[in-house]
């Protein structure tokens, strides 16, 4: 049981961080610019977004700094995920995402 709700718990994770990327497409595409160049923006953030995750915060990260470390990078993540939804007048689910990334940090701290 206890690793079907880890399991679960790394889903919802997965979910968080491609609304992590989500979000920063959708700043691209909220920019007062040409369509192209929203495009290509979108582009950059999402690469530049997953890079640093995947480099600093995935399971098989390639640098370790630390428990601390990670986590701030983490909040840091959402919260800027958050304030970019906010900016772009979704704040109601801005506060769900910061509501749900903290639940599930919760989660798979108590489930490790």
């Amino acid at each position: 049981m206890r690793r079907r709700m880890r399991a679960t718990a790394l889903g919802i994770r997965f979910a968080l961080e491609l609304c992590i990327l989500t979000s920063l497409a959708v700043l691209a595409a909220h920019l007062a610019t040409p369509v192209w160049a929203k495009a290509l923006l979108g582009i950059v953030f999402c690469v530049t977004g997953a890079a640093v995750w995947g480099t600093f915060l995935s399971p098989k990260r390639k640098y370790e700094f630390g428990l601390a470390g990670r986590l701030a990078l983490e909040a840091r993540f959402f919260l800027s995920a958050a304030l970019i939804l906010n900016y772009i007048g979704w704040p109601t689910l801005a506060i769900a995402l910061v509501v749900v990334a903290a639940a599930d940090r919760i989660a798979l701290a108590l489930l490790a």
